[in-house]
C-alpha cells in the first residue's frame, strides 16, 4: 500500500460532500425519520411499550453507526478510484453496513417483539438474503479499485498510458477477452439483478407465508406450499440471470461478449414471468365458502411480449455502440474514460462544425469579392487615332 495516496492533493472535499450526503440519507437520516414516526404513532395509539422501548434502541444504533458511515463515506468520496484511500474507506463502509443492519436484530430481541406483537417472523432468514447482496457490495470495492488502478497510476504518470488496440488484428471471438471487462459494472449488475428477481420476491414469500401461517387455518396449507414452490422456482431462475448480469455489465456496450447473455437474460425472464404471473390464472378456494377465479393470460402475454422487446434493444444497441467502441480502441466502459470519449467527440464536432462555418464564410466571401469586382465599370480601351 502506498501511503503517498492519503495525501491532501487527491483529497477532494466537494466530492467527500456528494457521498457523505448520499450515506447520511441512506444509513442516518431515513432510518431515524421512521423510528422517530414509528415512536410518534405508538405515543397516539397508546402502544405497548416494548415495541417503544424497542424502537428506541434501534434509533440509538442509527445514530452511532450512521454517523460512522457517514464519515466513512465522506473519506471514500474523496479521494480518486483506484487509489488504496478510496479503497480502504469504502471496504470498511461495505462490511460495516452489514454488522448495521444484524445489530438492529437485536440478539433476537427484535423478532421476539414481533412475534407477541404481531405474527412469527424468520428475522435471520431474512437477513441471510440480505447479506448475499451486501457480501456483492463489498467485492464491488475490490472491482472498482481494480477497474480504475491503472487509469489512476496512468494519470499520476507512475505507469505509460496503454497504447489502442490495432482494430484490423481482431477477430469477433476476441470481444470475450477478460481486459475488455470491468468487475465492477458486472458485479454491480448482478447485485441489482439478484435483489430484484430473488432476493425481493423471496422476501414478499416469508411475509406472506408469516401472515398465513398467523391464520391458523389449515385450509391455507395449499397456498403455503406454492408458495414453496414459487420460492424454488425464484431461486432456480434468478441465480443464474445474476449470473448472466454479471457478464452483461461486465463486458462494454457493443461486445458480443455483452449482447449474448443479454438476450439470454431476456428468454430466462419470459419464463420468469410466466411463473410469478401464475400461468395468467389465479384460483383461490382454498377456504371454506370462499372461491376466486382471475384469468388474467392476456395482460400477461401483453407483457412478456413488452419484455421480449428488449431482443430488438440489445440487437440494435450491438450494431449503434460497436463502432463507437471500435474506433475508440476497445476500451473497458469506465464511466470516466466514456466521459472523457463524449468530451472528446463533443469537441471534434464542434470543430467539424467551425470548420464548415468558415469554409462557408470564406465561400461567401468569395462570392462577394467576385460579384464586386463584375460590377465594377471597366476602363475604356484607347481609340486608335
Amino acid at each position: 500500500m502506498n501511503i503517498g495516496e492519503f495525501d491532501r492533493k487527491h483529497f477532494s472535499p466537494v466530492n467527500g460532500g456528494i457521498t457523505a450526503t448520499v450515506h447520511a440519507l441512506k444509513y442516518l437520516a431515513i432510518p431515524y425519520i421512521l423510528f422517530t414516526v414509528g415512536l410518534m404513532a405508538l405515543a397516539g395509539l397508546d402502544g405497548p411499550q416494548r415495541v417503544a422501548d424497542l424502537l428506541r434502541e434501534m434509533q440509538t444504533l442509527v445514530l452511532i453507526f450512521g454517523i460512522v458511515l457517514t464519515a466513512l463515506g465522506f473519506f471514500k468520496g474523496a479521494y480518486p478510484k483506484g487509489s488504496y484511500s478510496r479503497f480502504l474507506f469504502g471496504i470498511t463502509a461495505s462490511v460495516l453496513v452489514i454488522v448495521y443492519v444484524f445489530s438492529l436484530l437485536l440478539d433476537g430481541r427484535t423478532e421476539e417483539v414481533i412475534a407477541r406483537e404481531a405474527f412469527e417472523l424468520d428475522l435471520y432468514q431474512i437477513f441471510v438474503l440480505f447479506f448475499f447482496p451486501a457480501l456483492l457490495a463489498v467485492l464491488m470495492q475490490f472491482g472498482e479499485f481494480a477497474d480504475h488502478r491503472r487509469p489512476f497510476l496512468e494519470k499520476e504518470g507512475t505507469i505509460a498510458v496503454k497504447e489502442r488496440e490495432d482494430p484490423k488484428d481482431r477477430r469477433f471471438y476476441h470481444d470475450f477477452r477478460l481486459r475488455y471487462g470491468s468487475l465492477y459494472n458486472g458485479l454491480k449488475l448482478a447485485r441489482s439483478t439478484l435483489i430484484g428477481f430473488v432476493i425481493i420476491p423471496l422476501i414478499i414469500v416469508i411475509l406472506m407465508k408469516a401472515g398465513f401461517s398467523s391464520l391458523n387455518v389449515e385450509e391455507v396449507d395449499s397456498m403455503m406450499s406454492n408458495l414453496d414452490d414459487i420460492s424454488a422456482y425464484m431461486v432456480m431462475l434468478g441465480v443464474p440471470m445474476a449470473a448472466l448480469a454479471f457478464f452483461k455489465g461486465f463486458y462494454p456496450k457493443g461486445s458480443l461478449s455483452r449482447s449474448i447473455p443479454a438476450v439470454i437474460m431476456v428468454l430466462i425472464t419470459l419464463y420468469w414471468i410466466w411463473v410469478i404471473g401464475l400461468g395468467g390464472k389465479f384460483i383461490f378456494d382454498s377456504i371454506e365458502e370462499i372461491s376466486l377465479e382471475l384469468d388474467f393470460s392476456k395482460l400477461l402475454l401483453l407483457i412478456m411480449v413488452g419484455t421480449a422487446l428488449w431482443i430488438v434493444y440489445y440487437v440494435l444497441e450491438l450494431l449503434l455502440y460497436r463502432p463507437e467502441w471500435k474506433d475508440a480502441g476497445f476500451p473497458k466502459d469506465l464511466p470516466e474514460e466514456r466521459k472523457a470519449r463524449k468530451e472528446a467527440q463533443r469537441k471534434a464536432k464542434e470543430e467539424r462544425k467551425a470548420a464548415k462555418e468558415k469554409a462557408k464564410e470564406e465561400k461567401r466571401a468569395a462570392k462577394e469579392e467576385k460579384k464586386e469586382a463584375a460590377e465594377q465599370p471597366k476602363p475604356e480601351a484607347k481609340k486608335e487615332e
